[in-house]
């Protein structure tokens, strides 16, 4: 089903829910609350369920003939980890995405212009990655997230990949497409840099879109962000993989 009309279709239930429910819950009142519940899911399920294409289009690959993927860096710049990491992708020979956070990018400009000078590409990753709330705000907060992050990018990536349905109108007015992933390393929860490249390569293909993070445990294990990257790299090299920044998405 096309997102448009998925979209159309989960918004009139829901009015549709709504309706009856005034009209039924005096006489069939378990009728009356199951519809609701049943309207109130299809509104949760392309909210909280990252790269759900119900509310519209989400970049989760690209095609290529050639065994390419996209890197995508989520949460910095950081003024520790972001030179680490440039150096291990300058010696894999490796381009990347880094999708920023905007008032980190603002605290540490350095870092973001070494990314830029470094001939990566800097993205949209909201202004304050608000990832408890996303998901709920209301269409002008969602603006403020998107131009405070003050970023000139094609790509935006919500925090969490979670979206309500008042992102992709914000996206779409400015001219923005939103990008998800095929496959993420899961780096802001596990322990193990060798199980986040393990299984970064158990589901990669051409195309792929991967997530990983920096900015994170920089009080306790600095080196954790840079190791992920690199065993991924070094996975990725072996298997003959290219990370490549795609062009015309």
């Amino acid at each position: 089903m096309k997102p448009e009309l998925s979209r159309v279709l989960i918004l009139g239930f829901a009015l549709a829910a709504a309706l009856f429910f005034l009209v039924v819950i005096a006489f069939h009142p378990l009728l009356a609350l199951a519809v609701l519940f049943v309207s109130h899911m299809l509104l949760l399920f392309p909210t909280l369920v990252a790269n759900c294409q119900w509310w519209g289009p989400v970049l989760t690959h690209f095609e290529t003939p050639r065994r390419e993927v996209w890197l995508t860096i989520d949460d910095g710049p950081d003024p520790i980890q972001t030179p680490h990491l440039l150096e291990i992708l300058r010696r894999f020979e490796a381009k990347a995405t880094f999708f920023v956070i905007g008032e980190r990018a603002a605290k540490f400009p350095a870092a973001l212009e070494a990314i830029r000078n470094s001939g990566h590409e800097v993205a949209n990753h909201t202004a304050t990655h608000p990832s408890a709330t996303f998901w709920c705000l209301p269409p002008g907060r969602i603006a403020q997230e998107i131009d405070r992050c003050a970023v000139a990018t094609r790509y935006f990536r919500a925090p969490a990949g979670m979206k309500n349905f008042f992102v992709h109108p914000a996206l779409a007015r400015r001219k923005m497409a939103l990008v998800g992933w095929t496959v993420r390393g899961l780096d802001t929860s596990s322990q193990d840099a060798d199980a986040v490249a393990a299984r970064i390569l158990g589901k990669i293909r051409p195309g792929a879109i991967i997530l990983l993070h920096e900015g994170h445990r920089t009080a306790t294990d600095a080196d954790f962000h840079p190791r992920c990257l690199e065993r991924t790299l070094a996975a990725l090299t072996s298997a003959n993989y290219r990370c490549v920044l795609p062009q015309g998405l």
